[in-house]
């Protein structure tokens, strides 16, 4: 009910309880309405003889001889149609009748403890129709007075208003003087009778006979109970009821009626009644009714058995009341309609209805229909997309392939791009002034600009690699040059090697290019196609606009598009930042089949998907169909009652445990063999049961199959096979080019017209498809492996000869993919031809590369290692350089398939093979990009110095102070004589080992500032060296940032530091390496700009800084983004519980993307965090982190060194808690411990805020300890670096350097310019907008009060302080403070 389509323009509903309350209502005995549908239908019949007569006239006798066959097939369809229209009206009556009866008969009192004796029954005599009346409803404008007769309805009425009262028959009733009547009371002696009695009442109501033979009456009084031959035949009533009894009289008298009626007709009621030309249905129904016979199976059981064959008749009349004329030569499925799944369906539909209300709350919505091969998931699941289209939503649909020979994620990509092409039409047409619906055109026009809202232009140039729609639908994007700070978007234009660049996106290489030396470590790659298909569902969905995403035969998935649809269902990329954009609402169903090994990758979806906590899944099993929905099935399929195909369907079902395609295949097989056939006297399918019953019991059903194909000729069969190689389907075209050799000559149009007739194989236009991929496999596994490797290899050889090989097809084509797909599953097929050999492994070699630079890199293993393969054991041999190449990306390719031991197994094959360390380079890169994500850091680092040692840029082991400031000197002064200009003029660099050296050091400068950051300035300074000396690289901007934060951090040189920020970002422009950007843009907030802008505009730089990270799919930049991002939210005042959101959604986006590496230090800035808000929850309680709070993590990395911790950004939280909360001790400690460690020497943007609350510290203890000197001294020597600081940032460090005087004036006794300089500092932080450091200057102040004696002042600005704390969101400190 919830999916029936509505109409948007609804009639007026007064207007028509109006027009209902102006109809006359009139009661007329059942009779006389039989009389009205007889006489509407002669009518009917009378006027259409007349008009075709009429017509006859206007006709030359030429063409009246032309045409006669023609007209009297014309004139019988037509008379048909009014017989049959009169058929269904009397039937809907009979429906009204037997709903009566049933309501009768749910009052049954039959049974003696339940007997009332003052209630008065239903008798079987009253079963009759002059006990009946009509309720029916006249004609507007039609009045009659009094209760007119049927003939005068029938002489003021013409046959359309005879029709209208026909078809407005509200209700059928017993007589007013059988109102009473509440119930029957039968028993088995009469059951025969009170269904023969139903018969003859619903013979009259169909056929218009009142007057019945003498014999075919139930007249009690008569006294006609004498036995003709044919009872004596059959014994008379000697064993029966004595006639007399009344019983004996009804059931006599109903037997001879019957035998009355078939000495009318030897034949019987059924040929009577057929001879009135009623349709089959209705003489079948009747004559069952007459014929009641206790011994036949097929009786009626009950009313409710009666009922639902009405019933049935009605509701399917194309089936039971306008028959075919045509005998059927097979069984025909009704493909449309679901069987037995009511509760399934019922569940589907709740689960999909839940999105819209769960998106609010952004959660995703799943369903996942699982169920053995045949169980009807795909029809389930589609039979309510026309319900859905009605109420607006969109549906995309997509089918995974067992053989699947497309690109990686093509399946999940055509189908988007299918949805795209149709948007694309309806523009073309808005375009070219073509009428469109104005929906359709308000919806385009709001969808493309919801879609370049979402998408920055680089993402919507990126997406149309895999959506080729998007560049009809985005013209202008791809015309002009797109340059934005925002979205980090660029030029799409060609660099100096001629290969195709996205400014701002991952590089998608033209065809034409091989080498893959500028796409290292695609990860990204991956991420940022999962983040823009994430946005894009983001832009084609809300509430309003819902979408569902159906996934058919999720078992046969890639990895890539299980990985595609596992982050678009938890949504990982947006980790709960862009709140400000609308919320998507999409439902993604997904059927899947039971027992397939590939589950085992479903289940790894279905898992990280339940424990992503943002999606909710319902489960749908199907197993067989029961009793009833078998039933149905093969009531439909025969055309028959469900009351007439109940024994053969209970049959059918414990046959094939009820699963529909096993029904239709044992059905298709009783077909053949003639234990069901279509009987042409009968007019309908009949059946041996006992045949049947001794039919096998279908359990493998592979085997039925593979036995149908055998009755096939043998060269459809083989056409059979040869199609299965290709999958599910396959285009005509590539049939051709594949069938003309000698060895793969198998497929004619004559077999695949025969294999379409037989239904093995359905044909939509050029394509031919198997209905089922079960039809699929069975063709497919008919032969033996090494067959089908053959067939295989051949299709695929013929394929990339033909077209890919003479340059008829783009080598990444389709239709390439097709011939490549083909090869690899050959397996290990052996070439004796070393240039095709040669060929073949090279175009492998170059399809690897672009599945990597598309994140699909288990496709890309299987293509490099079948390169390897193909050139043999002698491969180094017959062409080193390829052989080189096609294990460099391989060794590349199990690294980002996660595969690290196969890493060192590539790695010893080349070093076995080579001799020059260049050519071992990339391998040494690979296996150090290795150690180092899988934990092996320091083992990473020592790799690194090897290498660099062996690229003749060895660094020092001596890392004395001096050193490391002798180096950034001699640097600073290099850099003295260039401007930014001078710098972007310096030429590329071309040395391919120094271009190696500044690689390794980029990659390993994250790693080398975790473990051992006094490396930094040292790497940092041989970067910019060998860029000024050699030529630029797009490392080199990285190089230039590392050295402008280590003069910051250790020459202390702010303004040094932030010379070379718009250098950086014009190098990566240089170079079109703007997926560098973000890495480059989080150093720069994190560790540069803080010292220059405000905190505030800081953390929205990282907010933005995270976007572009997603974008290009730098995860992990994006994780380090959100984190520092959390730890500015607190130190600018941001509103605690905002703050403790976006903490809570990172930690699970942490786990999520596996990006663990400073996730116990987010935990400790969420602890901060909570104990600030009050909240109760442990931040450590997590299944990644084995520690239950930060004092754990401290002791363990303190004791064993095991664990990597940022060490600054843990003291300084510790600190800030500790004096927020007054707990002055725990403050000393850190303060000491951060000393040892860190020293005073380096500035962090941590090193702001430790240092403030450490001065404050100082100033407090100075008052309360004896070692005043050195505490005052501590002091003085934060209020002299902030200073420094308040030149480069009045908003930032005013306020923070009065509150440090401030306490050094209360601490020096200065008590009025201690006063003076408390109110500045509230001040100047109230205007800076720090409400936190607002109060925490008014605590302090009223501390200073207070302790000066002055409560009452002090308590006032206590009060201040806490109204702070509370816009601040810090209630727990609150509590604290108050309890203090």
């Amino acid at each position: 009910r919830d999916l029936r389509p509505y109409s948007k323009q609804s009639p007026n509903m007064t207007a028509v309880a109006e027009e209902c309350d102006s109809m006359q209502s009139l009661i007329l005995p059942l009779q006389e309405w039989i009389q009205i549908n007889v006489t509407h239908q002669r009518k009917s019949l009378n006027a259409l003889s007349q008009e075709a007569n009429s017509t006859e006239d206007f006709i030359s006798p030429a063409s009246k001889n032309e045409r006669s066959d023609c007209k009297s097939d014309d004139a019988a369809r037509t008379a048909k149609h009014v017989r049959t229209a009169c058929a269904s009206y009397a039937t809907r009556v009979a429906k009204l009748l037997i709903d009566r009866l049933v309501r009768s008969d749910d009052l049954d009192i039959s049974d003696g403890e339940n007997h009332n004796e003052d209630v008065e029954l239903i008798e079987v005599d009253h079963i009759a129709t002059k006990n009946f009346v009509a309720s029916i409803s006249c004609p507007n404008g039609v009045k009659f007075t009094g209760s007119p007769s049927a003939s005068e309805i029938i002489q003021q009425l013409d046959t359309q208003q005879m029709e209208s009262i026909l078809k407005e028959s509200a209700e059928v009733k017993l007589v007013p003087s059988l109102q009473n009547k509440v119930g029957f009371q039968i028993d088995e002696a009469i059951k025969l009778e009170f269904y023969q009695k139903i018969g003859l009442l619903f013979y009259e109501l169909f056929t218009g006979n009142a007057s019945q033979p003498p014999h075919f009456c139930f007249n009690e009084d008569s006294d006609d109970t004498s036995t003709t031959n044919d009872d004596k035949e059959e014994g008379g009533h000697k064993d029966e009821e004595e006639p007399g009894s009344e019983k004996g009289r009804r059931k006599y008298a109903a037997t001879d009626a019957c035998k009355a009626l078939k000495r009318l007709d030897l034949s019987g009621p059924m040929a009577m009644l057929q001879q009135m030309s009623l349709p089959m249905s209705i003489c079948r129904l009747v004559a069952d009714l007459l014929e009641a016979d206790e011994s036949d199976e097929c009786m009626f059981r009950s009313l409710n058995d009666v009922k639902a064959e009405i019933s049935q008749i009605l509701e399917e009349p194309d089936i039971f009341l306008h028959e075919e004329t045509i005998t059927p030569t097979s069984i025909d499925f009704n493909d449309c309609n679901i069987y037995g799944r009511s509760k399934e369906l019922y569940n589907l539909i709740h689960a999909i209805l839940q999105a819209p209300h769960l998106s609010e709350s952004n959660i995703s919505t799943v369903v996942l229909i699982g169920g053995d091969a045949g169980a009807g998931k795909s029809k389930l699941a589609t039979s309510i997309n026309s319900g859905l289209r009605n109420h607006g939503w969109n549906i995309l649909s997509c089918k995974f392939d067992s053989l699947n020979q497309n690109q990686p994620l093509s399946t999940i990509s055509s189908t988007f791009n299918d949805f795209f092409q149709n948007i694309a039409t309806t523009k073309e047409k808005l375009h070219e002034g073509i009428h469109v619906d104005v929906v359709d055109e308000q919806y385009v026009n709001q969808l493309l600009e919801s879609i370049e809202n979402h998408l920055p232009a680089s993402g919507i140039v990126a997406l149309s690699k895999l959506i080729p729609s998007f560049r009809s639908l985005f013209p202008e994007i791809f015309r002009r040059v797109v340059i934005d700070d925002d979205d980090g978007s660029g030029n799409e234009d060609d660099d100096e090697e001629g290969n195709q660049c996205v400014t701002g996106c991952i590089t998608y290489p033209n065809s034409d290019t091989d080498d893959d030396s500028d796409c290292l470590f695609p990860d990204n790659i991956k991420n940022q196609i999962h983040y823009l298909f994430q946005k894009l569902t983001h832009a084609i969905s809300n509430p309003q606009a819902p979408m569902m995403i159906f996934l058919d035969d999720l078992h046969w998935a890639d990895k890539e598009s299980l990985d595609l649809l596992t982050s678009l269902i938890t949504d990982v990329g947006h980790l709960g930042m862009d709140a400000d954009l609308d919320r998507r609402c999409v439902c993604f169903v997904a059927t899947y089949r039971y027992n397939e090994g590939t589950n085992r990758r479903v289940e790894k979806c279905v898992h990280a998907i339940e424990n992503s906590n943002v999606s909710q899944v319902t489960y749908l099993n199907l197993d067989g169909m029961g009793e009833q929905g078998t039933n149905a099935m093969i009531s439909d399929a025969l055309k028959l009652p469900t009351r007439l195909t109940r024994p053969l369907s209970d049959v059918v079902r414990k046959k094939t445990l009820g699963n529909p395609f096993y029904v239709k295949i044992f059905m298709a097989m009783l077909s053949e063999e003639n234990c069901l056939k279509y009987s042409l006297k009968e007019r309908r399918w009949i059946w041996n049961i006992d045949d049947i019953h001794q039919r096998s019991m279908i359990q493998d059903l592979a085997l039925v199959l593979a036995q149908k194909l055998l009755r096939l000729p043998d060269e459809v069969q083989d056409a059979l096979t040869f199609v299965s190689c290709f999958g599910r389907s396959v285009h005509r075209d590539v049939l051709e080019i594949t069938t003309e050799t000698e060895s793969c000559a198998v497929i004619s149009d004559r077999c695949l017209v025969l294999a379409v007739e037989e239904r093995i194989l359905e044909k939509s236009g050029e394509t031919y498809t198997f209905p089922h991929d079960l039809i699929q496999q069975a063709a497919y596994e008919r032969v033996s492996k090494e067959k089908t490797r053959i067939i295989h290899f051949h299709i695929g050889l013929q394929i990339l000869m033909k077209a890919v090989f003479t340059g008829h097809v783009d080598p990444f084509s389709p239709l390439s993919f097709i011939g490549i797909e083909q090869i690899t599953k050959a397996d290990d097929f052996e070439l004796k031809n070393s240039e095709l050999r040669i060929s073949l492994s090279e175009l492998l070699l170059r399809v690897g590369r672009r599945a990597i630079r598309t994140a699909a890199f288990p496709s890309a293993l299987t293509y490099l290692e079948k390169g390897i393969s193909f050139l043999g054991d002698n491969g180094w041999d017959l062409n080193h350089e390829l052989c080189l190449h096609l294990h460099e990306s391989a060794c590349q390719a199990v690294y980002l398939n996660a595969l690290p031991a196969r890493v060192s197994t590539y790695m010893d094959i080349i070093m076995s093979h080579t001799e020059d360390f260049m050519d071992q380079i990339k391998c040494h890169h690979i296996s150090m990009k290795t150690l180092a994500t899988t934990g092996k850091v320091r083992e990473a680092i020592d790799n690194f110095f090897h290498v660099m040692k062996e690229l003749k840029e060895e660094f020092p082991s001596n890392m004395a102070p001096m050193t490391i400031f002798s180096s950034l000197s001699a640097t600073k002064n290099k850099l003295e004589k260039y401007s930014s200009e001078g710098i972007l003029s310096i030429p590329r660099m071309l040395d391919k080992g120094k271009q190696w050296a500044m690689t390794f050091m980029d990659t390993m400068l994250p790693y080398i500032y975790i473990v051992c950051p006094q490396f930094i300035p040292l790497i940092a300074t041989r970067m910019v060296s060998l860029s000024l000396q050699y030529g630029l690289v797009k490392e080199s901007a990285n190089g230039l940032q590392a050295y402008s934060y280590s003069i910051l951090c250790l020459l202390q040189d702010i303004d040094g530091g932030c010379r070379w920020l718009r250098t950086t970002r014009l190098i990566l422009e240089r170079f079109k390496a703007l997926e560098m950007y973000p890495k480059l843009r989080f150093f720069q907030c994190s560790f540069l700009t803080c010292w220059k802008e405000p905190f505030q505009s800081v953390t929205n730089d990282l907010l933005q800084c995270h976007q572009q990270a997603i974008i290009v799919g730098d995860v992990e930049y994006a994780v380090f983004s959100s984190h520092i991002q959390c730890q500015f939210m607190i130190l600018s005042g941001s509103h605690l519980a905002a703050a403790e959101k976006q903490c809570v959604v990172l930690s699970k986006e942490m786990i999520r993307l596996n990006q663990v590496q400073i996730l116990l230090e987010h935990c400790s800035l969420h602890n901060m965090i909570l104990q600030l808000a009050g909240g109760d929850e442990n931040p450590f309680d997590l299944p990644e982190v084995p520690f239950n709070d930060e004092n754990e993590v401290i002791k363990e990395s303190e004791s064993s060194g095991n664990i990597t911790i940022e060490y600054p950004t843990l003291y300084t939280n510790r600190v800030m808690r500790a004096f927020f909360f007054r707990n002055y001790d725990d403050a000393k400690e850190m303060t000491k411990k951060y000393a040892a460690l860190v020293g005073n020497e380096s500035l962090r943007y941590q090193t702001i805020f430790y240092i403030f609350y450490e001065g404050l510290l100082a100033f407090r203890l100075a008052r309360s300890e004896v070692d005043r000197e050195n505490w005052l001294s501590i002091g003085q020597k934060a209020i002299n670096t902030y200073q420094t600081w308040v030149k480069h940032s009045e908003w930032n460090f005013e306020n923070k350097l009065l509150l440090l005087e401030a306490e050094s004036h209360f601490s020096n006794y200065e008590y009025e310019s201690a006063e003076t300089t408390y109110l500045a500092s509230i001040d100047s932080a109230r205007r800076h907008k720090f409400v936190h450091e607002e109060g925490l200057a008014s605590d302090l102040l009223a501390s200073f009060f207070i302790d000066r004696g002055d409560v009452e002042k002090g308590i006032g600005y206590l009060q201040g302080a806490f109204s702070c704390y509370e816009k601040w969101g810090a209630f727990g400190l609150l509590k604290h403070l108050r309890g203090y």
